[in-house]
């Protein structure tokens, strides 16, 4: 799978998944994430990234279910 502009991405070494928003002119893209409600953006370096497949619903927010 290729990294392309819109990719949800991870580090190799692990963590949050990402959105690739654009590319640079040294082998690397800046990614953005959502950071306690905040958006965080990054540059990261193409092969520290692995591309990742959308989330599924509430997997990634942490979000717990509530029943009553």
């Amino acid at each position: 799978m290729q990294v392309m502009l819109g990719s949800v991405v991870s580090l190799k070494s692990g963590g949050q998944l990402m959105t690739v928003e654009k590319f640079g002119e040294h082998a690397d893209a800046r990614c953005s994430q959502f950071v306690d409600m905040a958006i965080q953006r990054e540059w990261s370096a193409l092969i520290a990234l692995q591309p990742q497949g959308p989330p599924k619903a509430g997997v990634a927010s942490g979000a717990k279910k509530v029943v009553k």
